[in-house]
């Protein structure tokens, strides 16, 4: 395996770590604003700051990317 193999793969490891954080980010949106459709709903203020995980997964998706652009660009000179 190549270091532009080996850093490859980092790369695709932090796209992949950011998708699966945003995915829990986008579920813990959706169970945070059930109470906005269901008023008997109660639930912890927790869950709006897990919520925030979308944004999170999105910084750590662009990242991975940013890597993956950055080591393609170096490749190729």
């Amino acid at each position: 395996m190549t270091s532009a193999d080996r850093s490859r793969s980092t790369a695709d490891a932090v796209m992949r770590t950011g998708v699966v954080v945003t995915v829990i980010g986008l579920a813990c949106l959706l169970v945070a604003i059930t109470p906005l459709v269901f008023a008997s709903l109660h639930l912890p203020g927790v869950m709006w700051f897990a919520a925030m995980l979308t944004g999170v997964g999105l910084l750590v998706s662009f990242v991975g990317l940013a890597m993956g652009a950055r080591r393609r660009r170096g490749a190729g000179r």
